[in-house]
């Protein structure tokens, strides 16, 4: 009888052991398990492409500031050019015809853009009487920069 016994303890034995084998082969290739892989594979790329994106974001908001910079320096030499453009017509309203159009002018603030350009720098050296178009050379320099 104990030969018995024994046959079926083993016989036992070997059953949950081929059940448990299985039951992990079976819990490898489940579905869950592929699953989890794909979508740490897809996490992982995206993390990678929000990383890249954010680098690109910072670098693009970076070129807009300066963009706005340009702009508002590009308007202030602008009105500059245009208020010496007025004194010159005042000057010689006032010799023919004793008339001031448009009187002193203030110049507009820049808000220190076009000191902020620099390589090569874009200074602003404000109204000027008569008025010189050269004064756009240095920024169209500094725009043409690659």
């Amino acid at each position: 009888m104990n030969r018995i016994k024994l046959a079926a303890v083993v016989a036992v034995a070997l059953t949950l052991a081929g059940v448990a084998a299985r039951a992990d082969t079976a819990r490898a290739a489940s579905p869950t398990d592929k699953k989890i892989a794909a979508l740490t594979k897809q996490v992982n790329a995206l993390q990678k492409q929000v990383k890249t994106l954010t680098t690109q974001l910072t670098a693009t908001r970076r070129e807009l500031v300066i963009n706005f910079g340009a702009d508002t320096c590009a308007v202030a030499l602008l009105a500059d050019l245009q208020i010496g453009t007025w004194a010159v017509v005042d000057q010689i309203a006032q010799a023919t015809q004793s008339k001031t159009y448009f009187g002193q002018q203030t110049a507009v603030d820049d808000y220190k853009n076009c000191s902020f350009l620099a390589q090569p720098d874009v200074p602003r050296p404000g109204p000027q009487t008569p008025p010189s178009i050269r004064i756009l050379d240095p920024l169209l320099q500094w725009l043409h920069i690659e």
